[in-house]
Parts: structure tokens; sequence; C-alpha cells
């Protein structure tokens, strides 16, 4: 008899155990939009996932906005010669750099000001077939440029402007960050 109450107590426990009851389901957050868009159907999804990770430093969301063919372009001031030069870094390094900043500092804000410009393209390859002004729905290519403000714990603050590029996956239909060029100061 012992042994059926353990066996019935076990499984209560791990159906019941699972459960977080302080936590919200998945999408019961302002209104049934949760904090992070699972799915990324515009490159302000993206944006949005990308403000996400930053302000709760959240490298498994990060990732996931990040292109396969992802490139990083920022200007480095101090170089050897004194004048500057451009220089770049693909996904593997910026997965693991951003990484390094969310261990490294225990606050994070990110606050995105107005967009500055906008584009959105169908391309084929190289070849732009369409360009629109507004909004899409058959767009897969997408330009954009953000100021940006970027708190860094208590002392650091930065601010610039952000050059995105942005693709839509022809497999999943999904929006990602393929390029962004750092201007900030």
């Amino acid at each position: 008899m012992v042994g059926f109450k353990g066996i019935l107590l076990t499984a209560l426990l791990l159906t019941v155990g699972c459960n977080n009851i302080f936590a919200p389901r998945l999408g019961d957050i302002e209104d049934g939009d949760g904090l992070y868009k699972r799915d990324m159907l515009s490159p302000a999804d993206v944006l949005h996932n990308f403000r996400y990770a930053y302000s709760y430093r959240d490298s498994l969301i990060y990732s996931t906005i990040i292109d396969s063919q992802f490139i990083f372009l920022y200007y480095e001031a101090q170089d050897e010669g004194g004048s500057g030069h451009y220089a770049s870094w693909g996904r593997d390094i910026d997965l693991r750099t951003t990484g390094g900043l969310f261990r490294a500092f225990s606050y994070i804000n990110l606050v995105w000001n107005a967009g500055l410009d906008s584009q959105f393209y169908q391309l084929d390859g190289e070849e732009i077939l369409q360009q629109e002004e507004s909004y899409f729905d058959s767009c897969n290519f997408a330009e954009m440029s953000r100021g940006f403000q970027l708190n860094l714990g208590e002392n650091i603050y930065l601010q610039g402007t952000a050059r995105f590029e942005f693709r839509k996956s022809p497999y999943d239909r999904q929006w990602r960050l393929s390029a962004w060029r750092d201007e900030s100061f």
C-alpha cells in the first residue's frame, strides 16, 4: 500500500512540480504581448528583441536575432597610425563579445531613439526587384538607421547611431539582423 501512495505522490509532484505558479504564462504580459517576440515578422520585432536581450542580458534571445551571415562594422579611432580605420567581425565573435558584455555589467539599459531612415527591398540575390518606402509585405531586405542611448552599469554612457540591415529568411520567414554598422561616439 505504501508503494502505491508513493507512486501516486511522485506522479502528482511531477505534474504540479514543473509549473511555476509565480511566473506568468508565455504571452500573458502586456495584454498578450510577451516581453520578447517569438515570431520576428518585421525589423521592428527584431529591434524589440534586441532591446530585450540587452536589457535582460539574455544571450540566447540575442543569438536568435543574428543572421548566420551577420557582420558588425565599427570605426577604430585609436590605431597605431593615429588615423583610425574601419574594422569588422562576424557572427561568432559578435556572440562571444556580446555575451562577455552581458556578463560584465549587472545593469544594461538600451533606449532606441526615433528611426532616422528606413528602406525596404525585394531582393533576388544581389538584384533589387522592388523597392518600397513604406511598410512591406513581400520585402525580404530592409535597411534602417536608429539613434540609441546605452547605459552600461552606473558610469558608462554611450550614444550614437546604428545602421542596420535585416534579411527575411526564405525558410522560416523570420527577419534577422544581417549587418550592424556602429556609429556611436
